[in-house]
């Protein structure tokens, strides 16, 4: 009987304000590579929060933008 390898799944971290424009082509391109992605929503005021809704990603949000350092703590 052939055993296949389980490889252990590797996670992205990604900080993210205002990136709506850019992340679904880099969420697309991380899950076709089979990734699991987080995003940490620092504070965006544009349409971010909205399309990440249709991801299968574990997503946060903060309230309002505590910086890149807060985000990738959180």
């Amino acid at each position: 009987m052939d055993q296949k390898q389980i490889l252990p799944s590797l996670w992205v971290i990604i900080p993210a304000f205002n990136e709506a424009q850019v992340l679904p082509m880099v969420l697309e391109e991380l899950l076709h590579k089979g990734y699991q992605i987080i995003v940490v929503d620092d504070g965006s005021s544009d349409e971010t929060a909205k399309f990440l809704e249709a991801y299968p990603i574990v997503y946060i949000r903060h309230k309002v933008n505590l910086g890149q350092g807060a985000a990738l703590a959180t």
